[in-house]
């Protein structure tokens, strides 16, 4: 019988197989005269994930003006005004990777932060050989070679955040006890032989049941699988898709006369876009995302100088965007991987590449999200998330509001194993 370590590890690097032209875009503050620090973001502006791409930079444009309204940041005893840089990653490697070598070999930016994409594999040579730092997802972190790629950090943790997205929502309405798990499938994958141990570890930790349902990729109508799920009596669902295909399933379910709360693994995009998707705010009715607001976190202490910057960035979006909230995801996928680099290379003294990684490897720093130790000493130069807060939000009426949290307090390497929390 596989121990619980080896089940998660299997799950983790399961989901991680199943989950044009490259252009970088003018800086997001010209800085004055002075030392710059040029850091590069590849996320998506077009494809299936342009809404994500599309609602983060603001935020962290805005968290890169207010930096340098400040006079920049202090590494050693020079003051850098901070020079951010875009290219288009549309989830796809071979365009990402483009976005990348834009960046480094154009741009020559010292860093690439906050990328979410699948490219990590074809990404990481570029900017290893150039001792460019790449703060990415973990969603990669089965392409990971800790020997080969010194330069990288994984400091958001999207995979390993599901379990604990879900036990947040299903703790919030206790009366719910069969989840469905759910999003397009990823080959000929025999499920139940996969998740089946990671179900029955859910269970007994949590006391709901597990149950899986996948459909093709492109997929519209959502109906057929609705019906299965209803005959499998669920009360909700969790759901790896991106914002249309979550948007389709909400409309479909409350068009089928079910009301069950559906926890999307990202961040919910702007409630008017989502209400063009799926076409009412009854139907909208229910609908969970990340939440990770530094501003609204109960159980995960922000470092109150983070917590600082955090509510002057909401201010400057709320002026500059017709009084609208930020996009979570902002401070999800977002802000807090920048937030690593530039502690990093304060801490430092340096912008010395290697001397930055000697203090990130291993070290814990103050983010938006409370205290991260961006590696472990078992797998050098991997990742220990330490208080991601797993924030859930959930449209109720008009309005988007906080949940529950269920802190992901400690992440490893997945071919390390990590436990389900206690």
């Amino acid at each position: 019988m596989p121990s619980i370590k080896q089940v998660i590890a299997c799950f983790l690097l399961v989901l991680i197989v199943t989950t044009v032209a490259a252009c970088a875009a003018a800086p997001a503050a010209a800085p004055a005269e002075g030392k710059v620090l040029k850091i590069g973001c590849v996320m998506p502006f077009s494809g299936s994930g342009a809404q994500w791409g599309l609602q983060i930079r603001p935020v962290l444009e805005i968290y890169a003006e207010e930096i340098n309204k400040d006079g920049g940041i202090k590494v050693g005893d020079d003051m850098y005004k901070v020079e951010l840089y875009f290219a288009d990653g549309p989830m796809s490697p071979a365009a990402d990777a483009a976005a990348a070598r834009s960046l480094v070999y154009d741009r020559g930016v010292k860093a690439i932060t906050s990328y979410f994409g699948l490219g990590y594999s074809t990404i990481a040579p570029i900017t290893n050989a150039e001792k460019v730092i790449f703060v990415s997802s973990t969603i990669n972190m089965g392409a990971y070679n800790a020997t080969k790629e010194p330069y990288s950090i994984f400091g958001y943790c999207a995979v390993e955040m599901s379990i604990n997205q879900a036990v947040a929502v299903m703790q919030a309405f206790p009366e719910l006890k069969t989840l469905c798990w759910t999003g397009a499938e990823g080959g000929n994958t025999d499920v139940q032989k996969i998740y089946g141990p990671v179900d029955e570890a859910i269970e007994k930790e949590y006391g709901f049941k597990s149950v899986r349902m996948y459909y093709p990729e492109g997929t519209t109508n959502f109906t057929a699988y609705i019906s299965k799920m209803a005959d499998m009596k669920v009360d909700a669902l969790y759901t790896f898709a991106n914002p249309i295909e979550n948007g389709l399933l909400a409309k479909q379910r409350y068009q089928m006369g079910y009301k069950w709360p559906i926890i999307q693994n990202a961040a919910i995009v702007d409630l008017g876009v989502l209400r063009g998707i799926v076409g009412s705010d009854e139907a909208m009715q229910g609908i969970c995302g990340n939440y990770s607001f530094p501003w609204v976190l109960k159980k995960v202490t922000v470092a109150p100088r983070y917590l600082d910057m955090a509510n002057r960035i909401r201010a400057k979006y709320k002026e500059t965007h017709q009084n609208k909230e930020p996009f979570a995801g902002g401070f999800g996928a977002g802000a807090p991987q920048m937030g690593h680099y530039l502690e990093g290379v304060q801490l430092a003294g340096t912008t010395d590449p290697d001397k930055v990684m000697s203090v990130l490897r291993g070290g814990t720093i103050e983010t938006f999200l409370g205290k991260y130790t961006l590696s472990g000493k078992e797998t050098y130069g991997s990742p220990v998330v330490v208080g991601y807060p797993c924030g859930m939000g959930i449209v109720k009426g008009k309005e988007l509001v906080y949940l529950n949290e269920n802190p992901l307090w400690n992440v490893d390497h997945p071919v390390g194993g990590v436990t389900l929390p206690k």
